[in-house]
C-alpha cells in the first residue's frame, strides 16, 4: 500500500486557504464597494460624465474592478491628462484622482470648431470656462498653432495683452491681430526672428502722427516696415 505524499497534507491546507481566499474577494460581499470618490474634475457635470463612464456601483466585487481597466475607460474624455485608481480593501471606497489637461490657447483649423490646446500639441474641449487672457490661434496644424503660441509667450506682456488674434499662415509666417493704442491692426509678422526689434519697430510706428489711421504693418522685414 502505498503512503500518501509527503506533503500532501499541506498541498490540500494551501489549496483550501486559496480557495476560501478567493472566494471571499470574487463572490462574498466583505471586499466589495461601499463607496466612490472622484477628485480633479473640474465641474460637477464633468464628475458625473466620469462616474457613468466607470460603471461602477456600491456592491460591485473589489477583486473584479481593475484599476488600469478603469483608467483606459477615463481615455475617451480627451480633456483628461492621465488618471489614478486605487481600491482600499478594508474600507470598500475606489478613489479616483484626475489631472486636467491645462490650455495655454484656443486653437482653430479651417472648417473646425474652436478647442483648447496644451503644452503637448493635444488639442481637446474643455468641460469648464477657460482662462481670460489665453490666446486665440488658427492654424493649418498644429505645429504651426504651437509655433505661433511660442511666439506669443516671447513677446513682452505689454504688448502681447493687446493681441485678440494670432495666425500661423505656416509654422515660421504669422499673423497677428488686434488693438494697439486705439487702433485695430492687422500686423505681418513673418518669422519668430527679431521679436524685440519688430516690437520697437511697431511700438515706434504706431506712435507717429501721420499713422494715426493706420489697419496694416509689415514687420517680416523689420529694417524696411511697410504700413497702409
Amino acid at each position: 500500500m502505498k503512503r500518501p505524499p509527503k506533503y500532501a497534507g499541506l498541498i490540500f491546507i494551501l489549496v483550501l486557504i486559496f480557495g476560501a481566499g478567493s472566494y471571499l474577494l470574487g463572490w462574498t460581499s466583505v471586499f466589495s464597494v461601499r463607496s466612490v470618490s472622484i477628485s480633479g474634475a473640474p465641474t460637477l457635470e464633468s464628475e458625473v460624465a466620469v462616474s457613468r463612464a466607470l460603471q461602477i456601483t456600491k456592491g460591485d466585487k473589489l477583486a473584479r474592478l481593475d484599476p488600469r481597466a478603469l483608467s483606459n475607460r477615463m481615455k475617451t474624455f480627451d480633456w483628461i491628462e492621465n488618471s489614478k485608481v486605487s481600491r482600499n480593501w478594508i474600507s470598500g471606497k475606489i478613489s479616483i484622482s484626475i489631472k486636467t489637461r491645462t490650455p495655454i490657447a484656443l486653437y482653430s483649423e479651417p472648417g473646425k470648431p474652436q478647442v483648447a490646446l496644451d503644452a503637448s500639441g493635444k488639442t481637446f474641449a474643455t468641460p469648464s470656462d477657460v482662462a481670460s487672457g489665453l490666446p486665440r490661434v488658427s492654424a493649418s496644424s498644429v505645429e504651426g498653432g504651437l509655433a505661433a503660441i511660442k511666439l506669443f509667450t516671447e513677446l513682452p506682456k505689454s504688448f502681447s495683452e493687446k493681441i485678440e488674434r494670432m495666425s500661423a499662415v505656416r509654422v515660421d509666417n504669422f499673423l497677428i491681430y488686434g488693438e494697439f493704442s486705439g487702433q485695430h491692426l492687422r500686423i505681418i509678422w513673418g518669422d519668430g526672428a527679431d521679436t524685440d526689434l519688430k516690437v520697437e519697430v511697431i511700438n515706434s510706428l504706431i506712435a507717429r502722427e501721420e499713422n494715426k489711421n493706420l489697419r496694416m504693418i509689415d514687420v517680416s522685414a523689420p529694417h524696411a516696415p511697410i504700413v497702409k
